[in-house]
């Protein structure tokens, strides 16, 4: 039980603002991947030892979680700001970021 808890933690720290209000999409999916990213980056995740409603408070209170531009490159801070956007309609899609980012090949 206590490894079932500890799994449903871990989903809510990437999870979506609008996934948190139980509306997911295609998007909240690149929403996770910014988290994901900045998770690698920082070696802990911005909402670690958050329920939902503490994820909810921490967007509100501190704003949306970001990579620094003097430890982490141009571009790579670029891709996460693209991701981790709080209005769906305002994130990238994973076809614009395929399109921009250099980590796909011409």
């Amino acid at each position: 039980m206590e490894e079932y808890l500890r799994a449903k933690e871990i989903i809510v720290y990437s999870k979506a603002p609008e996934e948190i209000e139980g509306q997911g999409e295609l998007k909240s999916d690149v929403w996770s991947l910014g988290i994901s990213i900045i998770e690698m980056a920082k070696g802990m995740n911005p909402f670690e030892g958050c329920d939902e409603h503490g994820v909810r408070s921490s967007l509100a209170v501190d704003g949306l979680p970001s990579l620094s531009r003097e430890q982490w490159s141009a571009e790579c801070v670029d891709f996460v700001s693209k991701c981790v956007v709080r209005r769906v309609e305002e994130r990238w899609s994973v076809e614009q970021l395929m399109d921009v980012s250099s980590f796909t090949r011409e």
